[in-house]
């Protein structure tokens, strides 16, 4: 049984063990070599592998939506897996949080899958150990995700709801609990304020907004051991509700799954939760970190696409990025993106390494577009010039129509690759499902990128160089430009 709080760290987990393997067999590589010479098969020689195995797999079902009595969203897709994902997702985020509960959905997280009503945490793990029942609770700036992922029998569906309903319902908070999870989230907090990317990230969203989506992810250190349980519930109670909750699953029967969730969830109150404040943009910010590194993270962003925006714009978003040069958020790779426009446009003015790709954040009424840069300190004033004068140089219609079909291929590529696990595919299902209570078909989404033209690739570009940007600057400072020095080069607004 895995219980985790932080994805991240499974990942560790399975590459240390993965590590481990790999170091046992070199030690024995050296003792088995001349004998493994002896047998080895001419690599010339047919291989004799029999008869393929007879394996028909059905075709996937199509996506079925229900409503509980409560409000609660049942989206589910029949993929015949042996493997089956059930996630939760409440719309009850960090930027729902007031002064005084500033991160309390970051404890929430902690705490999930501890004692409840039903189950302590000790029974809660011995149960799903016994059924190779994962857990998982994650946090973002617009939701709480509570998951389970588990193979398919008898049982196991109905004890993952009962588990994660339970977790959501009733859990205990109980002191003594809370107490002994603080050293933990203050490790969790040490651990992302050794990540430059995640600072500059949270400092970017404070420094763009104005409210809501500024509120960051993490929980403010005063507040870790000031939060008490009752902190905890009184926020679940204003905001865990049915019309607010959606159960996404894959590899399930959509009517076992709406059964159980009436049997599991069906104590969750069908209200609509406090009314939401709309985020505002600002923007016009600037936020400079020196630290003793050599190099120098910065971001800089505009306003971008909205998830609840016209729906050519959140397209024309993915397209820019990919034109532009997209990279997974988080991860620093040296030499990736060689071949995008900002890194060309960098390699003029500077012969050092560097990396940069496109930030591209999307919410329900707001969004961020923009660059994340990496390089030497003392680069960062001429490389950030040049790689923001070829972006506005997108806005002004530099570009070739080699470019961007290669961008609207790259767009469709990695859309597709993120819906081939279950988990992104859970994800997918759910973004959408919470925002319109529908589902657009791959083979439409697809369609949506190839319409589109290289006017509304201009268009939206115009549009984020019509915002007031923000910018972040964490480590070397020594040759990072000033916002308004940058603003009066380029003629943004």
């Amino acid at each position: 049984m895995l219980i985790s709080h932080e994805p991240s760290k499974i990942k560790m987990a399975a590459a240390s063990l993965v590590l481990s393997r790999r170091l046992s067999l070199s030690a024995r590589s050296s003792r088995a070599w001349g004998r493994a010479r002896e047998a080895a098969v001419p690599l010339t020689d047919p291989i004799d592998a029999g008869a393929p195995p007879n394996v028909t797999r059905q075709p996937s079902e199509e996506l079925k939506i229900s409503k509980l009595s409560n409000g609660v969203t049942v989206a589910s897709l029949e993929n015949h897996s042996p493997l089956s994902n059930i996630s939760v997702y409440v719309r009850a985020g960090s930027r729902f949080e007031k002064y005084n509960q500033l991160g309390v959905t970051h404890l929430l997280r902690e705490h999930a899958f501890l004692s409840t009503d039903k189950r302590t945490t000790f029974l809660t793990a011995r149960e799903c150990d016994a059924m190779g029942l994962t857990l998982n609770a994650t946090t973002t700036r617009e939701n709480m995700i509570y998951s389970s992922q588990f193979f398919r029998g008898d049982n196991t569906e109905s004890q993952a709801l009962d588990v994660l309903g339970s977790a959501m319902i009733c859990p205990r908070f109980q002191p003594w609990e809370i107490k002994d999870y603080i050293n933990k989230t203050r490790l969790s907090l040490a651990i992302a304020a050794a990540q430059p990317y995640t600072v500059v990230m949270e400092a970017l969203h404070q420094a763009a907004f104005r409210n809501t989506l500024s509120n960051s992810i993490y929980c403010p250190p005063h507040n870790v051991a000031t939060l008490t349980n009752l902190d905890l519930k009184s926020y679940m109670d204003e905001w865990y509700s049915g019309k607010r909750t959606s159960i996404v699953g894959v590899g399930v029967n959509h009517d076992q799954v709406v059964q159980l969730a009436e049997q599991w969830f069906s104590e969750l109150p069908e209200g609509i939760g406090a009314s939401e404040e709309q985020c505002e943009y600002i923007g016009g910010a600037e936020v400079r970190m020196s630290t003793p590194s050599y190099l120098t993270h910065t971001a800089i962003v505009s306003k971008g696409a909205s998830l609840k925006g016209t729906h050519g714009d959140l397209i024309a978003a993915g397209v820019l990025q990919n034109l532009l040069g997209a990279a997974p958020q988080g991860n620093v790779v040296w030499g990736a993106n060689t071949g995008s426009r900002l890194f060309k446009a960098g390699s003029v003015a500077v012969e050092s390494p560097f990396t940069v790709s496109s930030l591209n954040l999307c919410y329900t009424d707001s969004g961020l577009f923009g660059i994340y840069l990496v390089c030497d300190g003392d680069d960062t004033g001429k490389l950030l010039p040049a790689i923001m004068k070829d972006f506005s140089d997108v806005a002004r219609g530099s570009v070739s129509d080699e470019e961007l079909t290669r961008a609207k291929n790259q767009l469709k590529a990695s859309y597709l690759m993120s819906t081939e696990t279950q988990s992104g595919l859970v994800e997918d299902i759910a973004a959408q499902v919470n925002l319109k209570g529908s589902y657009t078909s791959l083979e439409e989404t697809m369609k949506h990128v190839d319409s589109l033209t290289k006017d509304d690739i201009v268009k939206f570009a115009k549009t984020v160089f019509s915002t007031r940007p923000s910018i972040v600057a964490y480590g070397n400072l020594s040759t990072a430009p000033r916002l308004d020095k940058l603003v009066a080069e380029l003629s943004l607004k």
